[in-house]
């Protein structure tokens, strides 16, 4: 039984250097979305990259929606989408503003800095019909919102 125990030991030790090797490291990618998962920004985060699949099953990254209002808060900061979609990237979800428990669509707040400039965007994520993404408004540097029609 110890003999067995050991050949199996010895056989994980050997396959997790194997997995470690080489210029893409599984290992160390799989190990750090395991402790994504517990993280509650990055979760809220990957649900409003906005995504389809098309009929052989392959993930399509989409570009989401923006409204009117955010169309013209872009024309006004002198920002581009990207900009705005930049602050997904290390992002922190302000749940005291956000509206988790809508209904059909949940609000969520995301906070980063971009160019120097604090940007909170407002995203709008509702799963009934197809999942749909669209950024609402943003605030740049807690300034009071513009273009309020």
């Amino acid at each position: 039984m110890t003999r067995r125990l050991l050949f199996f030991g010895f056989g994980a030790l050997i396959s997790i250097f194997f997995l470690s090797l080489g210029p893409e490291n599984r290992l160390k990618d799989t190990f750090y979305a395991y402790l994504d998962y517990f993280d509650m920004d990055k979760r809220v985060i990957s649900h409003l990259y906005p995504n389809t699949t098309d009929a052989d099953g392959n993930v399509i990254l989409t570009e989401p929606d923006f409204s009117t209002k955010a169309e013209c808060q872009l024309v006004y900061y002198s920002l581009t989408k990207d900009d705005v979609l930049s602050v997904l990237e290390d992002g922190e979800v302000n749940f005291e503003l956000s509206d988790e428990d809508g209904d059909p669509c949940q609000y969520f707040v995301i906070e980063n800095s971009v160019k120097g400039n604090a940007l909170a965007v407002s995203f709008e994520l509702c799963y009934y019909n197809d999942k749909s993404v669209k950024v609402m408004s943003f605030t740049s540097n807690k300034e009071k919102e513009v273009c309020n029609f």
